[in-house]
């Protein structure tokens, strides 16, 4: 399954400068189902923890992620995984250097080629051991070299030396068996002639066996240079074997350190110098059983490794980066970015410097940078929910590169925002029926699916404003009761039905269902419209000229509020026009209610002189009709 994220998430690896190695795999994978732990693992490489996806949700659509762990190429007869090796900080350089399109890393490549060609046996001539070492010891001059092509020409010249301290030992080795040879003869001269001395005569039975002593000193002495001559051989022979063995693993080491820095055309010119260097035919590794470089060649190989067969692996390398480069820049001219970077990364990995690998162009690493870091950028802003930015993001990708699959990306994109879009109703359901509790985990899930839905703003800036209302609405109320309390302690009934006050009053309790104060403010009420109706009659009655009907409207009223100021004026202001009628009737009443001894007669005389003044008078009426009927019953 291929993804724009694949390319991404390459990117995000990291790993030290010290770990640029093509790294075989122990035989046990370090990458299990559901991820591996994180940490330093003592190999200095970092292990990257991939947990297990968690199932679909039920909005479907989950984030277009494919574990780069799945990713895998072939060579040399074993699968790797794209994160054995850490690509992230070295391919991040490497799309951004401009380093290695300068004039001085084409020379250093053609200096490299030259080499090759030098140290060919099909070279004109043969091999030219001098002219490859002379071109060798130049192309380290270039910063880009890093100093490898100076530790071949050391390792070169190691062997050369070594090698020529060999050659030194076998010319003392033919000397000495040369003299050797010379007191051979000279002992076979000496016993001929019979000039060694005195005879010994041995009897063994009836045998007799004479023999010439060995007691001359020259004899003595050219047999013991023999034994010592013997002794020098063997030590020479064994130190000239131990050098030789010595030399090549010193330099085998060196080749199998170029091979995994993925130095290849390294290891093809010291694979080339060995064979000038060590003219035996010896072409076996030397490599320690059980070791990991021993298991990378015996188990993908399945032979033991040589020099031939290091020098093939390398060439093949070298094959499979032209091959990976060659499929990218197709994938290029026809606008496929989405395979031209893989390709890329792949041919990075195999051969991050075989010189078709180093040498792209500024502007195609500019285009797959530019697509490895929006799709990058994409995974990061889906996984962060930044919605608004993945679809920018998902829409450039598109525009960028055609085989580029915008599909899942949108359905995730779409997913989420009618989730979150979905519980933003659901929170605005929840306020209308007053369940905060439900409204809060609503929005909460809106959130998870979108944090920056502008829906979800909108709610929350329509909900302060509602909770602002709310506030103000709390300091009115607070303050309204207050006014109301102040005015009902000062007796000041008429401030309180005054509009729009009143309004306010029955609006405030009626929201906080404040029964006794509405009780108290409908009573109020009924009251002044009560003193109204009676000023009012009043009014009309003296503006008819009738005063005394006039006083008798109110009086009754004003004396059941007679706290009320207006009512209150109103009677003061006829006291001036009824006095003589309204002292009549005070008199009377006041006989009339005289305590234990009422004067009726005089209360009656009163009545009737108030009757006097204004004939239709009600209360002098009611006076006269209560003597009556006292009077009346006494007598019975």
């Amino acid at each position: 399954m291929k993804s724009f994220t694949t390319i991404a998430l390459y990117v995000g690896l990291l790993v030290p400068a010290t770990a640029q190695v093509l790294t075989p795999p122990n035989g046990a994978s370090n990458v299990t189902k559901g991820g591996t732990s994180n940490g330093n693992n003592g190999s200095g490489n970092t292990t990257i923890n991939r947990h297990e996806s968690a199932s679909p949700s039920a909005q479907g659509g989950e984030i277009p992620i494919v574990d780069p762990t799945s990713k895998t190429f072939q060579f040399q007869g074993r699968t790797y995984s794209m994160t054995d090796n850490n690509l992230g900080g070295q391919f991040e350089a490497y799309l951004a250097s401009q380093d290695f399109e300068s004039k001085a890393a084409v020379e250093y490549h053609e200096k490299i080629e030259k080499i090759q060609d030098f140290l060919s046996p099909l070279n004109p001539g043969g091999p030219n051991l001098k002219s490859a070492y002379t071109l060798l010891e130049d192309a380290s001059n270039y910063p880009g070299d890093g100093g490898i092509c100076d530790s071949l020409a050391n390792s070169v010249y190691s062997g050369r030396l070594a090698m020529k301290g060999i050659g030194n030992k076998k010319e003392a080795i033919a000397k000495l068996e040369k003299e050797h040879r010379r007191l051979v003869h000279n002992l076979n001269v000496l016993e001929k002639k019979g000039t060694l001395g005195g005879t010994t005569t041995v009897k063994q039975g009836k045998k007799t066996t004479t023999s010439k002593a060995a007691q001359f000193t020259q004899y003595k002495v050219m047999q013991e240079r023999m034994a010592e001559i013997t002794d020098i051989k063997k030590k020479y022979v064994a130190t000239g074997v131990i050098s030789l063995t010595q030399s090549k693993v010193q330099y085998q080491a060196m080749m199998l350190q170029l091979f995994i820095q993925r130095r290849f055309e390294h290891v093809v010119m010291s694979a080339r110098f060995y064979n000038i260097i060590y003219k035996d035919g010896d072409q076996a590794m030397r490599i320690k059983k059980g070791s990991d470089t021993e298991k990378f060649f015996s188990e993908g190989l399945g032979v033991n490794p040589t020099v031939a067969g290091l020098d093939a692996a390398a060439n093949e390398a070298i094959r499979k980066s032209q091959t990976l480069i060659s499929a990218f820049q197709n994938n290029i001219d026809s606008n496929r970015i989405h395979a031209a970077s893989e390709r890329l990364v792949e041919a990075f990995l195999v051969g991050e410097f075989i010189p078709c690998v180093q040498t792209v162009s500024m502007g195609m690493k500019e285009r797959v940078q530019q697509y490895v870091q929006d799709a990058n950028d994409l995974v990061e802003a889906l996984s962060a929910k930044e919605l608004a930015q993945a679809t920018e993001l998902n829409e450039s990708l598109k525009t960028q590169a055609r085989d580029y699959n915008p599909s899942k990306a949108n359905s995730y994109i779409a997913a989420h925002k009618r989730a979150s879009d979905g519980h933003v109703r659901d929170a605005k359901f929840a306020l209308f029926e007053k369940d905060t509790s439900r409204a809060k985990v609503a929005i909460e899930n809106a959130i998870k699916h979108w944090p920056a839905n502008p829906t979800i703003q909108t709610f929350n800036d329509k909900l302060d404003e509602r909770l602002d209302q709310g506030e103000e609405d709390s300091d009115t109320l607070t303050q309204t009761v207050k006014e109301f309390d102040r005015l009902l302690a000062d007796k000041n009934y008429r401030a309180i039905v005054e509009e729009p006050r009143k309004s306010k009053f029955v609006v405030v309790f009626g929201q906080t269902n404040d029964e006794p104060r509405i009780k108290q403010l409908t009573e109020i009420g009924e009251s002044i419209t009560e003193i109204e109706k009676a000023l009012g009659k009043s009014q009309s009655l003296v503006e008819a000229g009738q005063s005394y009907a006039a006083w008798e409207a109110i009086f009754e009223t004003q004396n059941k509020y007679y706290d009320d100021p207006k009512i209150a004026n109103a009677k003061a202001q006829l006291i001036g026009q009824v006095g003589n009628f309204t002292n009549a009737l005070t008199k009377a009443k006041r006989l009339e209610e005289g305590g234990a001894t009422p004067q009726t007669g005089s209360a009656l005389s009163w009545y009737l002189k108030a009757r006097d003044i204004y004939p239709q008078s009600q209360f002098a009426k009611e006076g006269l009709e209560r003597i009556v009927s006292k009077q009346f019953e006494a007598a019975n």
